[in-house]
């Protein structure tokens, strides 16, 4: 009886792309005859490193798509894109992507994780809002430097962590060392940071000052429109959530009253967990992942998980056209919410209701993340606007501090371009939203 063993080479590598990785090393793992030939083959490895732009092993000093894939891409590819935290109220963005390293590669490319940071401005600039993120590089994922690589190790992956950013670093320097760049390992001399992969679980923070509650912020749930279910998390072992950071008690800082209580079950996650407290480091990361909400301090105590977002990517269409429709705003908005800034948002058209929703992926101390912050009923146009716009009749989201009384007013949601919306609350208020897109705001992108 013919057997798939004894197919052409060429036969194999054409049924091998429509395999996953790990069944392709089964399947070959399965025949001496086909192992040794085809396992070190470039050709057998080269589309599962293509779709991640890789496709030249010289820039990786000549190592083979197999080594590139299978130490480097099948485990930390999946953290490639955005990624939005649970951290209460506020939440946090951290996008992860392929850039070469200048500073100890040689150009040879490396995952970064950075992440996105809204500053508040001057309020006489209000016009400038929204404004892009600023973005500060906390890890990499690579291989060894080669000029600390051995023949041993010269194929290891690592992460390092350090902070980068385009803007002054002064704040966070206690070695010595100059911004833009701070080293967080102390070159392996001190206490570092770590990536972990928590499981799926119903954990959810609560606090003792409203016993058996939740704080006031939705969870975190797979049925969100932002959340991206293709994607994932990175393939190793999956941990509880991370447990509420435990200081002890000084003249400036009381103990957490945070705790874990039942809720809604919640997808796995990434986090990123701080130095231990009594190790010696020089920068901490909460401080990048607990970001301040602008009317007191941030849940320091937390350690945030995060979970992979939708960036679909597609061109805006104009609203004067008649090709434009809903699902073409589908995507990463940034919108400004007055004195609390920048903020970030997901759209989603719902066909079957007829409705555009903005779901907040950060957000504030009155209207938290993970709320819908307004919603557009496309079946209710409005037509006392300007030609070349396309309006839209809506409902939107305010409550007081901390989500108290929340209650939805009548808005008015007018799309005055391919990339731009305005919307006019009842109270006056017209917040100008700009889509996303990762080529502005970013130093060294196009």
């Amino acid at each position: 009886m013919p057997s798939v063993l004894n197919l052409p080479y060429d036969v194999l590598r054409e049924i091998f792309i429509g395999l996953s990785a790990v069944d392709v090393l089964q399947f070959l793992s399965s025949s001496r005859k086909l192992y040794y030939p085809l396992i070190d083959d470039d050709s057998t490895w080269y589309h599962f490193c293509a779709p991640y732009g890789i496709t030249d092993t010289g820039v990786f000093r000549k190592r083979s798509f197999r080594i590139i894939y299978g130490r480097l891409l099948h485990r930390y590819g999946p953290l490639l894109g955005l990624w939005c935290s649970d951290y209460p109220f506020r939440g946090n963005i951290v996008q992860f992507r392929i850039v070469p390293d200048r500073w100890l590669r040689r150009g040879e490319p490396v995952i970064v994780g950075e992440v996105w940071e809204f500053t508040h401005i001057d309020k006489n600039a209000a016009g400038q809002r929204p404004h892009h993120p600023k973005y500060i590089e906390f890890m990499q994922i690579g291989f060894v430097p080669w000029k600390k690589s051995t023949l041993k190790t010269a194929n290891d992956v690592q992460i390092s962590w350090h902070i980068r950013s385009e803007r002054n670093l002064g704040f966070l320097v206690h070695n010595g060392m100059p911004p833009p760049w701070v080293r967080m390992d102390g070159d392996g001399r001190l206490a570092t940071p770590s990536f972990h992969v928590i499981a799926p679980s119903n954990m959810t923070i609560a606090s003792s000052t409203r016993p058996g509650q939740p704080i006031g912020t939705p969870d975190m749930v797979s049925s969100l429109p932002w959340y991206d279910s293709d994607r994932g998390v990175p393939p190793f072992s999956q941990e509880s959530p991370p447990a509420i950071i435990d200081r002890k008690d000084t003249w400036y800082y009381r103990r957490s009253s945070l705790h874990y209580v039942p809720g809604v079950e919640k997808p796995a996650s990434i986090a990123f967990f701080p130095p231990p407290y009594n190790q010696e480091s020089d920068v901490r990361l909460p401080d990048l992942h607990n970001p301040t909400c602008g009317y007191g301090t941030g849940y320091e105590d937390i350690v945030p998980r995060y979970y992979p977002v939708r960036f679909p990517a597609q061109a805006g269409r104009d609203p004067a056209s008649p090709q434009w429709t809903p699902d073409s705003v589908v995507g990463i908005w940034l919108g400004d919410y007055g004195p609390n800034g920048t903020e970030c948002l997901f759209l989603e058209h719902h066909a079957g209701e007829g409705m555009i929703r903005a779901w907040k992926l950060t957000g504030d101390m009155n209207v938290p993340r993970g709320t819908c912050s307004w919603a557009a009923n496309v079946q209710l146009p409005l037509s006392d606007t300007e030609p070349k716009r396309r309006a839209f009749a809506g409902q939107g989201t305010i409550a007081q501090h901390g989500f108290a009384r929340s209650e939805n007013i009548p808005i008015r949601v007018v799309f005055t371009g391919r990339d731009e919306l305005v919307v006019s609350w009842a109270f006056e208020f017209d917040m100008k939203c700009i889509r996303y897109r990762t080529t502005r705001g970013r130093v060294g992108d196009a």
